[in-house]
């Protein structure tokens, strides 16, 4: 399979350069180079296609020859986890990535008119070095044991964390975003090669909206599945993984808005080809972090090393310095156009939002980026004593395995999360003031009267949602700001999807994309300043205990066929029953134990229930005690000594005892305790005769368990009849409002983005055939209008 697999996947890379070449040759007048770039295109969608045919057959098979395979997957593991497990590690990971981007170049032959060769060169060539990654990362490695191929009967299985419905979505999404935001990148340089400045935007346009839905979308199920698995209770943590998919969504966002300046007025046509080039360059960058190993010590997201740092360093540089130097190239052709020169305008307030947008991407890159700053010779240390002061840092011991891990000597360190809540919050402002005026401003000037006017009804609400956030107990003015001008913002954009309405719903995407970003910020403001202090509850098995109105019962533990422990609980609130089951386990990945919480999600708040503990029945007439470790029952103080094995062959029977120090009321003897297997001729098996030691007081000791490997011994007084405490479950509970608007606002956001994408996809077919497209305005309408195309 190793020598098919690489077969596959050099043709593919072999069929991405054909592609590259051929494409590359049009323009310098061989017509006939266009069908080898054609059909290089084809095959390298073949080979990608038969690589993972063959990985998913490798992982259904349960080849546990193959290394990947091993490393990713078990027999326990389900058959949609089996599919799942594929792109679990990096080098699947570079398979789904690349299957994305040959089937979006499929639709890049053929429909994008003259611009075909300049766009797929540069496309497919961006395929190739993925794919070049793939074989350095060949997924089809058989597994190998001291030089020998071996193929064990089970493999390692899938990471627990990963063993998600989620995971199921989640990476496919996100590779998708990946993959379509090197489209308006290969664009951009082809109409910097064919000297293009702005048709390229109109083509571009509707797959920048598709790459920004999609990485979106990524983002969100991302923070889904952190608040539904990892028990913390957030949604997003600011890990450098998480930040390094964020900062290229928030540079697309920027690019988007760029865009429809130049598309309407022919400005900043420099900055719109700077964002694209940018946008994909952070792309790599984002891959560069996520699977160098640079942030192995500071995230618990980022793959480990593996042979492929310095490969990633030299394609990124070369990725930077080569399109940029296109950009610099053709920077005095490019044609400026001054924007409107009054304040307010669309066109300024566009502006605005970009730097806005800039700077945020900028502030999170700084602070993802950090480890790798910091690590340059002699600015580490220095950089730690101007951060430290104002912000927690990470000295790389925070998610390191080895716990007597130390900080970096070169002053290597990240930045966490109160860096970003600090920085990024009062930017973010900003755009939502944008976001009140902005829409209903016209591209060139503004009627004051007009839009006075129209502001008065949303900021009748925002007055209104703002002394409601008061009267709540709201007090920090910040948070209380996002609120009401977050609402401010809302009743504006849905005033201009009302007034757009009229001209069909096609032509509102970008006006409910805005709808769904305040919705989401007055969510997550609301989940952060009105969630409950949480309550660590220690509850008794059949017992309850009550906060923040709501019972909670511990019926019992359990283990799922997993090995994951279960806590059964019963929650109560006025009238309304329900039962919930978090869930503890010990993962072995990442060498702690995790919690899975338990989420009752209603209307205005959801009810988190995150175990921390849960604490087995205890004895009092026992005590467990590893040698040298002492423990007490009642009033006596036991310290295990040792063991005393005396020769089986001189008694006949095998004999364990537990050598005790025993301490009652000043005096201190030593006892021994032991169990013996008799044996007979009789009785071949034996039977095991308890030989209690008799303590001062008239109470015996006993030897109940012992561990030789372990060197433990659980003894037990017989006698005191002292009561047994009952298990009892550790859970935290909190109340978090608001949460459902959080993934109410990005849904309605990405409906926005995909509706704004419908638009120009159909604009851009109409281009395409060179006509004026008159855009359906019903969901009749547009069905008949794609039909008769």
């Amino acid at each position: 399979m190793y020598l098919l697999g690489t077969v596959f996947i050099i043709a593919g890379i072999a069929a991405a350069l054909l592609a590259t070449a051929g494409y590359a040759l049009v323009p310098r007048g061989n017509t006939m180079a266009l069908a080898y770039g054609r059909i290089g295109v084809r095959i390298a969608l073949v080979a990608v296609l038969l690589v993972v045919v063959l990985l998913n057959y490798l992982f259904v098979a349960q080849r546990y020859d193959i290394e990947y395979v091993y490393n990713y997957s078990s027999r326990e593991l389900e058959p949609a986890f089996r599919v799942a497990a594929v792109w679990a590690g990096q080098p699947g990971s570079f398979v789904i990535w690349a299957l994305w981007g040959v089937i979006a170049a499929q639709f890049l032959v053929r429909r994008t008119r003259h611009a075909e060769p300049y766009v797929l060169s540069v496309f497919m060539a961006i395929q190739a070095a993925l794919l070049v990654y793939m074989l350095i990362r060949n997924p089809f490695v058989p597994l190998m044991q001291n030089g020998v191929a071996v193929s064990p009967v089970d493999g390692k299985g899938l990471n627990a964390t990963l063993h998600n419905f989620w995971m199921l979505i989640h990476p496919p999404v996100l590779f998708v975003g990946f993959a379509l935001m090197a489209v308006p990148f290969a664009f951009a340089i082809g109409g910097l090669w064919r000297r293009d400045y702005d048709g390229w935007v109109h083509d571009a346009l509707p797959w920048a909206l598709a790459a920004w839905v999609f990485l979106g979308l990524a983002l969100l199920l991302g923070g889904y599945w952190a608040y539904e698995t990892l028990g913390w209770g957030g949604y997003w943590g600011w890990d450098p993984v998480e930040n390094s998919s964020l900062v290229p969504w928030l540079t697309s966002t920027a690019l988007l808005h760029a865009m429809l300046v130049q598309r309407t007025g022919h400005g900043l046509r420099r900055t719109t080809f700077a964002l694209a080039i940018a946008t994909y360059v952070l792309v790599f960058y984002s891959t560069f972090l996520t699977r160098s190993g640079v942030l192995s010590s500071f995230s618990v997201h980022s793959f480990v090393e593996e042979g492929l740092k310095s490969v990633m360093i030299g394609s990124l540089a070369f990725l930077f310095v080569a399109s940029f130097a296109v950009l610099a190239w053709r920077w005095r052709d490019i044609p400026g156009k001054p924007l409107s020169d009054k304040l307010l305008s669309r066109d300024s307030f566009f502006v605005l939002g970009i730097i806005a947008l800039l700077v945020i991407a900028g502030v999170v890159a700084l602070g993802t980026s950090m480890p790798i700053i910091s690590a340059i010779p002699g600015v580490g240390h220095q950089l730690q004593s101007v951060f430290s002061g104002a912000f927690s840092i990470d000295d790389g011991t925070t998610y390191a395995s080895d716990p007597n891990a130390q900080p970096f000597a070169d002053g290597r360190f990240g930045l966490v999360g109160d860096f970003y809540s600090t920085t990024v919050p009062p930017l973010g402002l900003i755009l939502v003031i944008l976001l009140i005026v902005g829409p209903l401003l016209g591209w060139r000037d503004a009627n004051l009267r007009s839009l006075l006017r129209a502001l008065r009804l949303p900021a009748l609400g925002a007055v209104l949602v703002a002394c409601l956030g008061l009267a709540l107990g709201a007090r920090d003015p910040l948070p209380l700001a996002y609120v009401g001008l977050g609402t401010f913002a809302l009743g504006t954009n849905l005033l201009m999807i009302v007034r757009t309405l009229r001209s069909g719903w096609l032509r509102i995407g970008g006006y409910l994309a805005h709808v769904g970003l305040m919705i989401f910020l007055v969510g997550a403001v609301s989940s952060t300043i009105y969630a409950t202090e949480e309550a660590r509850l220690l509850v008794p098995e059949g017992d309850s205990v009550s906060a923040f109105g709501y019972t909670v019962t511990f019926n019992g533990w359990r283990q799922t066929p997993e090995g994951r422990g279960v806590l059964d609980l019963t929650v109560t609130h006025g009238n309304d029953t329900f039962h919930a089951t978090p869930e503890l386990y010990f993962n072995q990945t990442m060498g702690g134990t995790m919690a899975t919480p338990a989420i009752r999600s209603e209307l205005f708040r959801d009810v988190y229930i995150s175990p921390s503990e849960y604490q087995p029945p205890y004895d009092r007439n026992m005590a467990d005690m590893g040698i040298g470790q002492s423990g007490t029952v009642g009033p006596y103080a036991f310290t295990f000594l040792a063991f005393d094995v005396p020769d089986a062959h001189a008694t006949g029977n095998a004999d364990v005892g537990a050598k005790l120090r025993v301490d009652y009321e000043g005096q201190s003897l030593e006892l021994t305790p032991r169990v013996t297997l008799v044996t007979s001729a009789a009785d071949q098996n034996g039977a095991i005769q308890d030989v209690p030691a008799t303590l001062p007081g008239g109470h015996t000791v006993s030897l109940a368990a012992f561990d030789p490997l372990q060197r433990r011994v659980l003894i037990r007084v017989d006698g005191l009849n002292l009561p047994v405490d009952p298990a009892r479950a550790v859970i935290t509970l909190g109340l978090k409002p608001g949460v459902m608007l959080v993934w109410t606002g990005v849904i309605v956001g990405v409906t926005g983005g995909l509706i704004a994408m419908l638009r120009r996809t159909l604009e851009g077919r109409g281009a395409l055939e060179g006509r004026r497209v008159r855009l359906p305005r019903g969901a009749g309408g547009l069905a008949r209008f794609v039909g008769s195309r």
